[in-house]
């Protein structure tokens, strides 16, 4: 099993000088707004900003940054991992994308099906 996040890539995220992750950081490397990240977390609009810490805020950004580190190591190449969580629809979750289902809470789910297809598993 994958550790909960790499350590290099889980730094680079950081919320200066905090235990936290940032929203603006994750919102800039998926490509959508700090808004869209609140909506995507199901938080207040402001929370991204106003209060970055926020358990449920923080767990969605863990996830993200969980399923992005797994990606990345399957493809050798984060931008496309980025590219292909966003927008490859996945046919053993209904077609849809890996981006759903985290905002859906099934990041746990969608690491399982992308490290079988890393062992060669037909998911």
């Amino acid at each position: 099993m994958s550790p909960l996040f790499s350590e290099p890539l889980a730094e680079r995220f950081r919320e200066a000088n905090t235990p936290y992750l940032s929203p603006a950081k994750v919102s800039e490397l998926f490509g959508f707004r700090v808004q869209e990240l609140a909506g995507r977390a199901h938080v207040h609009r402001n929370t991204p900003t106003a209060r970055p810490q926020t358990p449920q805020l923080q767990q969605y950004l863990q996830n993200m940054v969980r399923v992005l580190t797994v990606a990345t190591e399957m493809t050798g190449d984060e931008g496309r991992a980025v590219f292909l969580l966003r927008n490859e629809p996945l046919r053993a979750f209904g077609y849809k994308t890996a981006d759903t289902l985290v905002q859906e809470g099934r990041a746990d789910a969608v690491i399982a099906y992308l490290e079988s297809l890393t062992g060669g598993a037909a998911g």
